[in-house]
């Protein structure tokens, strides 16, 4: 209770803060460059330094420190997406036509990116000789410790061993930062067997235990419940304001999401079935007061962004629901340093393979994605937005808002990549001859073009490709946010999806 709901607040109030003070710095250039982004790189290399000077065990000390805002923002990044998708009612309509284009511009540009980046590391690591031999011990270590891959690399002989962290630091595993499962669930098979091993006939808990285990596993539904009732509903009635009720109603439609069977959430991802909830509750409750649709979503995101508050700028709209799920993102893109930093030791093995297959992918995607839609009589918005498509969302949105594309779209785009990933991902490399034991291939390939649903998918299959997976698409996304912070780059690209002037 504690850590939910006082010092995580306030440590993400601090990174918040951090970012601001960022912000203002990069203001002060002429380079548009996302200050959370440019934090997430600050953090990976202050872990970096710090390990290098004070030690793993100090180093860990910091890094748990990090994780209670980051663990956080990791849990429930996938919510923090919703946005994108529930404005899509408010969004200019495409035609048939145009729908039929993107579909086909996605489907080839998605197996085609693919066989791009499998080949390519294949052949860095045939020029460098690249030993997989390196990797054994390493490998074994991180498949058989499961879902709880500790951030460091090793634990001090003299440090006693600790107990997991709570459920809402939990996050640090990739499967739990954008996987279809979204915040860490338990398995009731696992722990059934579990307790049937230890004790056959467990004591029958009283009606006040069964009532006290109710509600500690329930907590945070309860809560939005009571905050969707007693405090959403009156504010919104009597005064208009629609954050409290949309922001309680949208948490609570993920959540049933998450109740959907794991096979079922291959398809219907809980972003997607969630933000399908929301529009309709968020329609229902305008309908009520009597306004409609399109003024509901203005209201769920009226565009104030936290700095602008903290600038004091004059006659804001009041922040919505959206407005603050896209304040959250800003921590959760900052906590990416945390599974790279997990993953530094593979990533200085293996500097050369992993990031130059991301960055000429990276200027592929920048390039070539603009010119063929643009051939195609695709919008320019649109077609801005496919240089981000394969990109996790969280580094997807900064980089296609400096490019100026449709952030709706790009939702869309990241999303189905991912599902892609997990439905066509292994049998597209056996296609390619891309063999099982050839990790770092199918790791870069699937964490490139299918970003962290992908990863997820690995860490049940193939831990070590899961790491390379992991380090791939972060270093993709952030290659190809800081090309888009370029003028000159960006530019380059408008002009190639026919943006004039």
């Amino acid at each position: 209770m504690m850590t939910a709901w006082i010092y995580v607040p306030i440590s993400i109030l601090i990174i918040l803060l951090a970012c601001f003070g960022v912000e203002s710095l990069i203001g002060l250039s002429s380079v548009s460059f996302p200050a959370s982004v440019a934090c997430m790189i600050i953090l990976f290399f202050a872990l970096i330094i710090c390990e290098s000077l004070f030690g793993d065990r100090k180093t860990k000390r910091v890094v748990n420190l990090v994780e209670i805002p980051g663990g956080f923002a990791l849990r429930y990044i996938n919510i923090l997406f919703s946005p994108s998708f529930i404005l899509l009612p408010s969004s200019s309509p495409i035609g048939g036509i145009e729908i039929a284009k993107i579909i086909g511009v996605f489907v080839i540009g998605y197996f085609a990116m693919a066989a791009f980046t499998a080949y390519l590391v294949r052949g860095l690591q045939y020029i460098l000789g690249t030993s997989k031999r390196a990797m054994t011990e390493r490998a074994e270590e991180l498949g058989t410790r499961g879902e709880d891959i500790p951030l460091t690399h090793s634990r001090h002989p003299s440090e006693p061993a600790t107990e997991p962290s709570s459920a809402p630091l939990r996050a640090q595993d990739p499967s739990q930062i954008t996987g279809t499962g979204g915040p860490p669930e338990a398995s009731p098979t696992l722990l059934q067997e579990s307790n049937s091993a230890l004790r056959q006939d467990p004591i029958p808990l009283t009606r006040a235990q069964k009532w006290a285990a109710f509600i500690n596993v329930n907590l945070d539904t309860l809560s939005y419940i009571a905050i969707f009732v007693f405090i959403g509903v009156p504010i919104y009635y009597s005064t208009s304001y629609a954050m409290p009720i949309q922001l309680s109603f949208n948490i609570l439609a993920y959540f049933v999401a998450l109740t959907l069977p794991a096979k079922w959430r291959r398809f219907l991802h809980p972003v997607l079935v969630s933000s399908l909830i929301t529009v309709l509750g968020v329609w229902i409750f305008a309908l009520i007061r009597g306004d409609s649709l399109r003024y509901a979503l203005y209201a769920y995101k009226t565009g104030t962004k936290y700095t602008q508050l903290w600038q004091g700028k004059p006659s804001l709209p009041r922040p919505g629901a959206g407005d603050l799920f896209s304040t959250v993102l800003d921590v959760s893109i900052v906590a990416l340093a945390l599974p790279m930093f997990q993953y530094r030791h593979e990533l200085r093995r293996h500097f050369l393979p992993i990031l130059l297959p991301n960055t000429l992918l990276a200027l592929a995607s920048l390039f070539s994605y603009p010119t063929l839609c643009h051939a195609l009589s695709i919008a320019p918005t649109r077609s801005l937005s496919f240089a981000s498509r394969s990109l996790t969302l969280a580094l997807a949105q900064p980089a296609t808002a400096n490019l100026g594309g449709d952030l709706s779209l790009v939702a869309v785009l990241c999303i189905v990549s991912g599902i892609l990933g997990v439905l066509l991902g292994h049998a597209m490399l056996r296609i390619m001859r891309i063999t099982d034991d050839d990790y770092i291939t199918r790791g870069v390939t699937l964490g490139a073009n299918s970003s962290a649903m992908a990863t997820a998918l690995l860490l049940a299959s193939d831990p070590r490709a899961a790491a390379f997976s992991c380090l791939s698409m972060s270093l993709f996304g952030t290659v190809t946010v800081a090309l888009t912070s370029v003028p000159v780059v960006v530019r380059v690209v408008a002009r190639l999806a026919g943006v004039e002037g």
